[in-house]
C-alpha cells in the first residue's frame, strides 16, 4: 500500500540504456511510437512509491501501464482511440489460462482448415467466384490521402476470404477473454496480410513490412507482397501466447485486490471522471504532437475490422493538427491544455509528470513549455533518452538526433515558480558541459558529452539554435580546448586552466537559483553541500564566494533559511550581466557613436546616459536587433503588469530607463519622421501600468526642430489631449540637436543624474512651440 506520507523524489539526471529488443511486448502488436519498457520502468520506480498510482492519459499501446503493473504500482490509462485502448487492455490482461487459449485456437484451426486449403489452391477466377457469406467491413471509407478508397480495397480476394471466416470463428468463442486475445492476434496480422505489405528484397529473408508505418498513411507499394493470412495469424497466436507466459508472471503476480488496472476510451480532458483530485502519484505520458501522427485516421482499418465506433465528437476533440478535419495549431493546443490542466488537478502536491517529446518544431516546444508553466507545473529538466543503442559514429547532426527523443520532467508545486533562462553563448555551454563531464568521468566520449549538453541547451533556450550544427562543427568546438585520445575519450588539454567558459560568479548564481527553485527554502550549509559538487570545473569557490552571490539573489527572513527574492527581481538580475557598467562609462571609446541610423544613434546616446545615471536601458523590440546595442546587454523585459495589447505597444517604445528591479522610470520616443501619434499611443499604454511617470513628465519625445509645427499640433490638439488621460500634462520633449549637445557635455562630467536631463527638457505650451 502507498504510504500516507509525501513521497519525495529527486530529479532523474541521466539517460538509461534502452533494451527495446529484449522486451516481450514490442512484437505483440504494431503501433506507431513506443518507449523502451526498461526506461519507463526506471521512471515509474523512481517517481512513484510501491502501491502508488501511475496515470497515462495518452496511453497508446500501454507501455506505461505495463511498467507500472510489473513493478507493483496501480495503473489508470485513457486514450481517445478505441484501437489503442484495445491494445493496452490485451497487453496488460493477466493472468491468462493458456490451456484454454490453445484449445480455442485448435478448434478454429479445425474449422477453417477447408477454407485455408481452398484459397491456397484456388485460381484467381475461382477466388472471384467464391461467395463471401461471412461478415467483413464494406463501404468503410479510408482517409482522403490513402491509395485506396475503402478498407476492403486494402486486401486481396484470398485475404478477405480467410479474414472474414477468422473473425466469425473467433467471435463465437464463449470465453470473452480468450476470444479477445485471439482477435488481438488477428488484429496484429492485418497490416501484414494486406496489400500494404512490402515483400523483402530478393535474396533476403527479412526486411519486409507494412508501408503504413513507414509513411503514416494507407500506402500501397508498387509490388505488394500478398502473404498467407493463416501463416501470419498462426505466428501471431504463438507470439501472444509467449507474451502471456511472461506477463502471467510479471503482471499476474500483482493482480490482487490491492493492485488495480483500468483503461478507458475517452478524451484526456475528462480525466476527472475517473480519478479524484490530488490522488495520482505519477504521470508518464507520450502525447500526440501536432500533425506528426494522425492517430484516429491511421487506425481506420482496425476500427473497421474490430467493430470500434469513432464518433464525430471524438474526432472533434482529437489533439491534432491537420487530419481529415484540417485542425489548426490553436485547436491542438486548446485540447492539450485542457488535458494537462486535468493532470495538474489530479496529481498530488510535489508529484512528478514526465512528458515524452519528439518533434522538430521549436515553436511547438515553446508553446508546450509555456502552456505547462501557465498551468502551474515547474519545469525541472530534460533528458535526451535514446530509443536504441545507435552509434553516433556516422550521425551527421547528433544534437538533432538526440533531440528527437526527449523526456521532459515537470513537478507540481504548491507555489507557482517564475522561471527564465539565463543568457549564455552556445559554444560556452557546450565547452562548460564538456569540462564538467570530463572532470567527473576522468575522460568522456563525444556521446557522453552531447547527452549532457542537450539538457543545458534546453535550460538556456538554445537547443533549437544548436540542432543545425553538424558533427564537424561540434568536434571543432571541442578540439579548441580538449583532446581526443586513442581510446575515443576526450581530455582537457594540458596546461589549460579550468572554468574559463562561464565566469565563476555566474556559475554559482546559476546553480543557487536552480536549487532554490526546486526546494524553495534551504539553510546555508545545505546550499553549500548541494552546489559545490556542481562547480568542479574551475577554482573551488569559498563559502564567502557563495555567500556573496546568495546575498544578491536571495533573502533570509529567519536568519536560517534562504529563499529567492521576488521572481521578477531575479529575472532582472539574471539579465544584468552587463558588459558595460556605470564606472566604465567614462572610457572614451564608449562615447563614440557607432555607425547606424540617426534614429538608433539617438537611442544609443540615451542608453549611455541611462547607465551613467545608474539605471538599466530597455531598447525597443525592433531596434534592439541593431548590432550597435550588443555591447550594452540591455533588458529584454520589464517588471510590469499589462494587457497583451498594452504590452506589445510598450515593447515598441524606443528606449525605457528602468531601475534595478526592472520598473520603468523614464521612457523616450525618437520621432525623426514617424507619426508622433504612435508615441502618444505607446506612452498611454505605459501610463496605465506606471502612472507615476506622468507626474514628473518622464515621457519624453526626441524630435528635430524641423518637426516643431507637427509636434505642436499633436501635443495640443490630438485625440490624446484632455479627458481622460490629459497627456499634455504628462509629456515632455527635447530637440535632437540639444540631445547631441547634452551627450557631448556629459562625457566630461563625472557625476550625472536624471535631474541633469530633466533640466534640458521642455513641455507643451503655446508660446514655446
Amino acid at each position: 500500500m502507498p504510504s500516507s506520507e509525501t513521497f519525495i523524489a529527486e530529479p532523474i539526471r541521466n539517460a538509461f540504456t534502452p533494451k527495446k529488443a529484449q522486451s516481450w511486448l514490442y512484437r505483440l502488436h504494431p503501433f506507431y511510437t513506443r518507449q523502451p519498457l526498461n526506461v519507463v520502468e526506471e521512471y515509474v520506480q523512481h517517481f512513484c512509491p510501491e502501491g502508488g498510482l501511475v496515470v497515462d492519459p495518452f496511453c497508446g499501446s500501454g507501455v506505461t501501464a505495463v511498467a507500472a503493473l510489473s513493478n507493483g504500482r496501480n495503473s489508470l490509462c485513457i486514450d481517445l482511440d478505441p484501437f489503442a485502448v484495445f491494445i493496452t487492455r490485451m497487453t496488460c490482461i493477466a493472468p491468462v489460462d493458456l490451456d484454454e487459449y490453445w484449445k480455442a485456437f485448435s478448434k478454429i484451426e479445425s474449422k477453417l482448415s477447408p477454407i485455408i486449403d481452398f484459397v491456397r489452391k484456388a485460381s484467381l477466377k475461382e477466388l472471384r467466384k467464391y461467395k463471401l457469406t461471412e461478415w467483413f467491413p464494406t463501404n468503410y471509407k479510408l482517409p482522403s490521402n490513402s491509395d485506396r478508397g475503402y478498407v476492403e480495397d486494402l486486401f486481396g480476394r484470398s485475404q478477405l476470404i480467410v479474414l472474414s471466416h477468422l473473425v466469425s470463428a473467433i467471435k463465437k468463442i464463449p470465453d470473452q477473454t480468450i476470444s479477445d486475445l485471439l482477435l488481438f492476434a488477428l488484429s496484429s496480422s492485418l497490416d501484414k496480410t494486406s496489400l500494404m505489405y512490402r515483400a523483402p528484397e530478393k535474396g533476403k529473408q527479412h526486411g519486409g513490412g507494412s508501408g503504413l508505418f513507414l509513411v503514416y498513411r494507407y500506402w500501397i507499394p508498387l509490388n505488394p507482397g500478398e502473404r498467407d493470412v493463416w501463416e501470419v495469424f498462426q505466428m501471431n497466436v504463438l507470439r501472444v501466447a509467449k507474451a502471456k507466459e511472461i506477463s502471467n508472471s510479471s503482471i499476474g503476480k500483482f493482480s490482487t485486490e490491492e493492485i488495480k488496472f483500468n483503461v478507458f476510451n475517452d478524451n484526456a480532458e475528462n480525466l476527472d471522471k475517473y480519478i479524484r483530485e490530488q490522488s495520482v502519484d505519477y504521470i508518464y505520458t507520450d502525447p500526440p504532437y501536432g500533425a506528426h501522427i494522425p492517430y484516429l485516421d491511421l487506425s481506420t482499418m482496425w476500427h473497421a475490422w474490430l467493430g470500434f465506433e469513432v464518433t464525430e465528437d471524438m474526432r472533434n476533440r482529437e489533439a491534432i493538427e491537420g487530419g481529415e478535419n484540417h485542425f489548426d495549431r490553436s485547436h491542438y493546443l486548446d485540447v492539450l491544455q485542457k488535458a494537462f490542466e486535468q493532470m495538474f488537478i489530479a496529481l498530488k502536491d510535489d508529484a512528478w509528470l514526465s512528458l515524452v517529446y519528439h518533434h522538430k518544431d521549436q515553436n511547438l516546444w515553446y508553446n508546450i513549455r509555456d502552456m505547462m508553466k501557465y498551468i502551474g507545473f515547474k519545469y525541472v529538466n530534460v533528458i535526451a533518452q535514446p530509443l536504441s543503442n545507435k552509434s553516433f559514429h556516422k550521425v551527421k547532426q547528433p544534437l538533432r538526433v538526440l533531440g528527437e527523443s526527449l523526456i521532459v520532467n515537470f513537478q507540481k508545486t504548491r507555489k507557482r515558480v517564475f522561471q527564465n533562462p539565463m543568457s549564455l553563448p552556445i559554444v560556452n555551454v557546450i565547452k562548460n558541459v564538456a569540462e564538467r563531464v570530463i572532470y567527473k568521468l576522468g575522460g568522456a566520449t563525444t556521446e557522453e558529452i552531447l547527452r549532457d549538453v542537450v539538457s543545458d541547451l534546453f535550460d538556456n533556450d538554445l537547443f533549437f539554435d544548436a540542432v543545425s550544427k553538424n558533427i564537424g562543427d561540434i568536434l571543432a568546438i571541442l578540439e579548441s580546448d580538449f583532446e581526443l585520445n586513442d581510446e575515443g575519450l576526450w581530455h582537457i588539454k594540458p596546461g589549460r586552466q579550468l572554468g574559463n567558459f562561464i565566469p565563476a560568479k555566474l556559475r554559482i548564481q546559476y546553480y543557487i537559483i536552480g536549487y532554490l527553485r526546486n526546494v524553495e527554502k534551504a539553510d546555508f550549509d545545505s546550499i553549500i553541500t548541494t552546489i559545490l559538487p556542481l562547480l568542479v570545473n574551475g577554482h573551488k569557490p569559498s563559502r564567502n564566494d557563495v555567500a556573496e552571490v546568495l546575498y544578491e539573489i536571495a533573502i533570509s527572513r529567519d536568519d536560517i533559511n534562504w529563499e529567492l527574492k521576488d521572481p521578477k527581481g531575479i529575472l532582472i538580475q539574471e539579465e544584468l550581466q552587463l558588459d558595460i557598467k556605470a564606472e566604465d562609462i567614462d572610457k572614451d571609446i564608449l562615447w563614440e557613436i557607432p555607425e547606424s541610423t540617426q534614429h538608433n544613434q539617438h537611442i544609443y546616446r540615451l542608453a549611455i546616459l541611462c547607465i551613467k545615471a545608474g539605471y538599466v536601458p530597455h531598447i525597443g523590440k525592433r531596434e534592439r536587433i541593431d548590432p550597435m546595442f550588443r555591447s550594452l546587454k540591455c533588458l529584454t523585459s520589464l517588471n510590469i503588469e499589462a494587457t497583451d495589447v498594452d504590452t506589445k505597444r510598450i515593447e515598441q517604445i524606443d528606449i525605457i530607463w528602468a531601475d534595478s528591479n526592472g520598473i520603468p522610470v523614464w521612457a523616450f520616443e525618437i520621432e525623426e519622421s514617424t507619426p508622433i501619434l504612435s508615441a502618444l499611443e505607446r506612452f498611454t499604454s505605459l501610463l496605465k501600468t506606471v502612472p507615476d511617470l506622468g507626474k514628473d513628465r518622464k515621457l519624453t519625445i526626441i524630435a528635430p526642430k524641423s518637426r516643431r509645427k507637427k509636434l505642436f499640433q499633436e501635443l495640443t490638439s490630438s485625440s490624446y489631449i484632455g479627458h481622460p488621460m490629459f497627456i499634455e500634462n504628462k509629456i515632455s520633449y527635447i530637440f535632437s540637436d540639444r540631445l547631441i549637445e547634452v551627450f557631448g557635455s556629459r562625457k566630461l562630467q563625472k557625476g550625472f543624474t536624471s535631474k541633469d536631463l530633466i533640466n534640458e527638457c521642455d513641455y507643451p505650451r503655446v508660446n514655446n512651440l
